[in-house]
């Protein structure tokens, strides 16, 4: 059995749901104070006896769902992986259905690196991958490690890929 060497292996960064995590928290602060307005405002008099109990809980359900969305949301990502040997990329994605999407190095066209501010603050930048693969014609490795670093391997494993199938890239 051929055993092949992993140059990179790497997973997203959990700043991809900054966005998830303040929205989430903005969420449960808005419950909280309606709870209390519910409390305090709501015309008991014209509602049911049936439905008093449900009213009282919407806090608790509502809570429920930002909360089991926001652990979604960080599995999603979490269950993100990249792998590289020397002559395939392959990216694993997927919760419950695993996704499985494999590239071969020879056909990676161009590279683009993407760092926002606040991946800069914390030594993170996106890795846009261009290849002429019909499934994935573009790669987008988000919020990972060092990307310069990840572009430089990739790019001379890239190079050593075409050199050794021959392949020649023509526009």
């Amino acid at each position: 059995m051929i055993q092949e060497t992993i140059y990179i292996k790497i997973k997203p960064s959990q700043i991809i749901n900054l966005e998830t995590f303040v929205l989430s928290l903005l969420a449960i602060l808005m419950i909280i104070l309606m709870n209390d307005m519910l409390k305090e405002y709501l015309p008991l008099t014209f509602i049911p006896k049936e439905m008093k109990a449900h009213l009282y809980r919407l806090p608790a359900y509502l809570s429920a769902f930002v909360l089991i969305n926001l652990v979604y949301k960080v599995l999603q990502i979490y269950c993100i992986q990249y792998e590289v040997d020397s002559e395939e990329l392959r990216c694993y994605s997927g919760i419950f259905k695993r996704k499985h999407e494999i590239i071969e190095l020879y056909r990676v066209k161009d590279f683009l690196i993407e760092k926002p501010l606040i991946y800069r603050l914390l030594g993170l930048g996106n890795l846009t991958i261009y290849t002429s693969d019909k499934t994935t014609p573009v790669l987008r490795l988000q919020a990972i490690k060092e990307p310069e670093e990840k572009y430089k391997i990739l790019r001379g494993l890239v190079e050593l890929n075409r050199r050794e199938k021959h392949v020649f890239e023509v526009d």
